[in-house]
């Protein structure tokens, strides 16, 4: 087992993800789960958010996240460790799981997708990201890596009906890691939050056509076949 002590030594100060930041931005949960919590900071955020979570973790610090939380806050954090492949989820109204369920065991990742989607209310959501197969994790066979045809069989299977959202998502991504990578780290950025806001501000753009995200593809598609 891989042991994420420096990790979550390393991340300990970093900021919550954008991801969370933006989307507790715009809805609102009282509950959720924090799925591979690591060092804690968007645990910590959520809490200071007004929302019960548990935080779980197979290498859990849970100093970590107390060391950061009032009396009155401590109350609404929970605890549970546990791996990917044996974890038990509860209800919740919203699950998230920042760059951590890709490290699941590939055996096990399709079952805990399912429970992760049993896990959820009705209308609830899931807030985190997956792998693209151009990812450089790729060359790992241990990592999960999806193709765009695996993420929408993924998304079929359990009923899940934003899924243009959720396929925006993943090819803009992508798209700005691979064209952008060399310019944050050149920048001394954080490449993890250059891309969410690369991303949001490409889906988002209100001058844009609609339908921009799949017609950009298109496009880039028809050009690599005029090239072959």
């Amino acid at each position: 087992m891989k042991d994420w002590t420096n990790y979550q030594n390393k991340t300990y100060s970093d900021d919550a993800c954008k991801l969370i930041i933006d989307f507790l931005d715009k809805y609102k949960v009282d509950s959720a789960i924090d799925l591979g919590c690591g060092s804690g900071n968007e645990t910590v955020y959520m809490v200071k958010n007004g929302i019960k979570v548990l935080a779980i973790d197979r290498q859990l610090n849970q100093d970590f996240i107390l060391n950061r939380l009032s009396d009155n806050e401590k109350k609404m954090i929970s605890f549970k460790e546990s791996s990917f492949e044996d974890v038990e989820l509860p209800k919740t109204k919203l699950i998230t799981a920042f760059f951590s369920i890709p490290f699941c065991n590939p055996n096990n990742f399709d079952e805990l997708w399912t429970k992760i989607y049993n896990s959820i209310e009705d209308n609830g959501y899931f807030v985190g990201q997956l792998f693209g197969d151009r990812d450089t994790w790729n060359v790992v066979k241990s990592i999960n890596t999806f193709s765009i045809d695996k993420v929408r069989e993924i998304l079929h299977r359990n009923g899940k009906t934003s899924e243009e959202d959720c396929i925006n998502y993943y090819l803009t991504m992508n798209m700005m890691y691979n064209d952008y990578k060399v310019y944050a780290e050149n920048k001394r950025l954080d490449i993890q939050d250059f891309c969410i806001e690369m991303s949001k501000w490409f889906i988002e753009d209100i001058d844009a056509p609609k339908h921009k995200v799949s017609k950009y593809f298109e496009m880039f598609l028809d050009e690599e076949e005029l090239e072959d």
